[in-house]
């Protein structure tokens, strides 16, 4: 899915956006493995005219079918979660 992603540094604090409610697990994985002391996650963020931001659910959580991990509230798969954490560390790590 075609998304902007942005991320901003000031000093040794971080800001990345993205347009997803995301599962807090994945928040953590971009938090644990930034090269700042301290990254904020910033979520449901879009673009005017976007139909808005979907849940993304974790590998676990599609397992455990929750509401939250259905396929009518979930636009992107875990696939898709884990790549978005990984696309906003590159980002993080260019911005040192």
């Amino acid at each position: 899915m075609p998304m902007e992603l942005h991320a901003v540094s000031f000093g040794e604090f971080a800001f990345a956006t993205n347009r997803f409610e995301m599962y807090m697990d994945y928040m953590h994985r971009i938090q644990a493995r930034s090269p700042f002391a301290q990254t904020f996650v910033i979520q449901l963020v879009g673009q005017p005219g976007d139909t808005g931001g979907s849940y993304l659910a974790t590998e676990r959580g599609e397992w455990g079918r929750g509401y939250s991990a259905s396929k009518y509230c979930n636009q992107v798969s875990s696939k898709g979660g884990q790549e978005l954490v990984e696309a906003t560390l590159r980002m993080l790590k260019d911005l040192t």
